[in-house]
């Protein structure tokens, strides 16, 4: 069993409309809802590649019992929820008919508490010292201030019970890591930039702060850039990795099913090789269909051998030249948080 932690879940409708303008008065043709949120994502990713997973989350209000009823009855979960007062957020995305144009509205985040938090902390560290937890996923942005040092606290519950964790945070929660790190780290250019305060950075700087991570005792770290290569440090060698080309339909929690993928390899026992393959190969086929999470285990497969994995011997050695967008193709890097609404946070 995989527990997939997810700090600021939501509800994810998304309203499929035809062609409008703004001012239009819109008469929507289809809705469809599911729980958000990337560590619900990552779950869902790790149910399709065969592997149990639960959800662990706040969930608040009426949405958050609708949440609660979508996991359970829908999706087959026993999802480990703790109540907040604040109501779980809602996510709107409009969709345009026959077009890969969408637009999503947020919900503010929900104001979680001290004791709210506290309690989270306590529900995982019971459910790890129950049995059956194989490994921890800790997924998204932080809600308030109460939960933005919470990655910690979980980080080192897990890791003093030895077991791995993946981490993919940004903004407070990213700041606060000291003493305890992640087995995994993934993030996207633009959340590291924020880390180091720097508008702007080369390879090689991504390459030399993966380098320190894995001082810290990361053993494998992604950073992604949309429709860039993947940049990797893994077991002491750097990596440029870069996809096939697809026809995208919707690449909303592909950064999630990367995630899935380095756990669901990694658990498998594969070697380094095959544990990123798989990864990025998980990412592609989630953005072959429009339902965050709901990818094809064949799909993966097959797409496995066309990912194309470089040694970096040299950090200052710029990117081979790749092809850019053409004819509705895009060459993807994990379709990460870089651009438009990649991986709803």
């Amino acid at each position: 069993m995989i527990l997939c932690v997810t700090l600021n879940p939501c509800l994810d409708k998304t309203l499929t409309v035809p062609s409008w303008k703004p001012g239009d008065s819109v008469r929507g043709s289809a809705v469809s809802e599911v729980v958000g949120g990337k560590g619900n994502n990552v779950a869902r990713a790790l149910k399709r590649l065969g592997r149990d997973a639960r959800p662990a989350t706040f969930l608040g209000g009426p949405v958050g019992d609708r949440c609660a009823s979508l996991l359970r009855d829908t999706e087959g979960f026993d999802p480990l929820i703790v109540s907040s007062k604040a109501p779980t957020r809602t996510i709107l995305t409009v969709r345009t008919e026959q077009s890969s144009e969408q637009t999503a509205f947020f919900d503010p985040d929900p104001e979680i508490s001290a004791d709210e938090a506290d309690a989270l902390l306590r529900a995982v560290d019971q459910a790890i010292a129950a049995g059956g937890i194989e490994a921890v996923t800790l997924s998204g942005s932080s809600p308030s201030e109460a939960t933005h040092g919470l990655y910690l606290d979980l980080i080192s519950m897990a890791r003093m019970r030895r077991l791995p964790v993946f981490l993919d945070t940004y903004g407070p929660p990213l700041e606060t890591l000291w003493g305890f790190w992640p087995d995994v780290i993934q993030l996207n250019r633009r959340e590291l930039s924020q880390h180091l305060r720097r508008e702007a950075l080369t390879d090689e700087d991504i390459f030399s702060t993966l380098g320190t991570w894995a001082g810290h005792g990361v053993r494998i770290a992604v950073v992604t850039d949309g429709p860039e290569a993947v940049l990797i440090h893994a077991d002491g060698q750097y990596y440029r990795a870069y996809p096939p080309e697809i026809e995208v339909v919707n690449p909303i929690g592909s950064g999630d099913c990367l995630l899935a993928g380095l756990v669901e390899r990694w658990l498998a026992g594969a070697d380094l090789e095959a544990i990123l393959r798989h990864a990025i190969s998980c990412a592609v086929a989630n953005a072959l269909v429009w339902d965050a999470g709901d990818l094809d285990p064949e799909e993966v497969a097959r797409i496995e051998p066309e990912i194309e994995l470089e040694p970096v011997t040299d950090l200052g050695e710029a990117p081979r030249e790749r092809l850019g967008d053409a004819q509705g193709f895009l060459r993807v890097g994990v379709y990460g948080r870089a651009t438009s609404k990649f991986g709803r946070k």
